[in-house]
């Protein structure tokens, strides 16, 4: 039996309004996750998340994420579990999700094959897949890590993740098919280790381990990999690889086609997307879940969303504008500070501005989901 209850409040075609309750807390889908990759969301305290000062009248984001494999690397999944879990040590009392460690190593590998400069402040990750996991080094001392399926689910454990992710394979951009086959046939053998190991734990455990389904634009891979990842999603499914360097038009498809095809019974989560447009899309298609770092990345590069396009605060035209900087969004930032004002915070480097402008972006797509589920709660 699943201890994620997971109920209907409206469905209109394949959009949906559901009410998910897990260890103790009861949200409504759909919702946007922040992500909070290091045991925080950077320059953010997360209580604003759910102070009415900071995201007014919406209600309080109730599921936040946190990055599996850099809290293995620091402080260790074992300290966490010792500071009673990763509530406790960061002292956030509702959900948390941990992400597949899967695509941070792959990112951080490719800085090297995509002849990128490496940061001189970390080391070289060398990763290298085997039927085993994956072996890596560390990109904070260079030292040898090796992540397996099993692995993977007791450090989540350690973690007391609420809503834990499968170790799964993304395969890299621009990979033949024959290659993506071989990584998905990895995805499903390793699910059925997760899962085999993660089955006796259950009753104990405090999390949930939702399977993961990948492989690029080909569909009918995502036909084949859907129904053999099905067959693990007790309490939710989890699709990726929609948004990695595709176009927006194979996105929307696979998205449709994917969605068609998910159980209809579980939370559906769909991995990296954040752009207003992308995330209605995929909500009318059936999406329940979504998370991307990019709201707060931006906020910290100076932009802001609004309803024409982003708003990039170095610009100087904006040194003199004294407006607000939306008016269709009433957060901390929206109501109390000027462009001009944020414009200066930037050129001086205050990290204040970050901390603005990441709150303004996480509240915008929060307030996107929130007004389309009171529009759709009232049809």
């Amino acid at each position: 039996m699943s201890k994620l209850d997971f109920k209907i409040l409206k469905q209109k075609w394949n959009a949906r309004v559901w009410q998910i309750t897990l260890n103790g807390i009861t949200l409504t889908t759909p919702v946007f996750m922040p992500v909070g990759t290091k045991a925080t969301i950077k320059w953010m305290i997360l209580d604003m998340l759910k102070d009415s000062k900071y995201i007014w009248d919406l209600p309080q984001i109730q599921l936040i994420l946190a990055n599996t494999f850099h809290l293995y690397l620091r402080p260790g999944d074992e300290l966490i579990k010792a500071a009673w879990g990763l509530h406790k040590f960061e002292n956030r009392d509702k959900l948390i999700l941990t992400d597949s460690w899967w695509f941070q190593v792959f990112s951080l590998w490719l800085w090297k094959t995509d002849s990128r400069e490496w940061p001189e402040d970390q080391h070289e990750i060398k990763m290298k897949l085997t039927e085993e996991g994956v072996n890596f080094r560390s990109p904070y001392d260079g030292s040898k890590h090796e992540f397996t399926p099993e692995g993977v689910v007791d450090i989540q454990c350690n973690l007391w993740s609420d809503i834990m992710m499968m170790l799964d394979v993304c395969s890299p951009a621009g990979a033949d098919r024959k290659t993506i086959n071989e990584h998905m046939q990895i995805t499903h053998r390793r699910a059925k280790r997760a899962f085999d190991h993660f089955t006796p734990k259950y009753k104990k455990s405090k999390g949930v381990l939702f399977p993961i389904v990948q492989w690029w634009t080909y569909l009918d891979l995502r036909q084949e990999s859907i129904d053999v990842l099905s067959t693990y999603a007790l309490d939710g499914i989890a699709v990726g690889g929609v948004s990695v360097w595709e176009s927006k038009e194979l996105i929307r498809e696979v998205v449709a086609f994917t969605a068609s095809k998910l159980p209809t019974n579980v939370p559906r989560y769909l991995m990296w997307v954040w752009t207003p447009e992308d995330i209605t899309h995929a909500i009318e298609e059936g999406f329940d879940m979504f998370d991307c770092v990019l709201p707060t990345r931006l906020g910290r590069h100076g932009e802001a969303f609004s309803a024409d396009g982003n708003i990039k605060l170095s610009n100087a035209k904006y040194s003199k504008d004294f407006t607000s900087l939306t008016s269709d969004c009433w957060c901390y930032t929206c109501q109390n500070f000027t462009k001009a004002y944020l414009h200066h915070l930037l050129n001086e480097k205050e990290m204040l501005w970050g901390i603005l402008l990441s709150l303004h972006n996480i509240v915008y797509l929060h307030k996107i989901v929130e007004d389309w589920k009171a529009k759709m709660l009232k049809k």
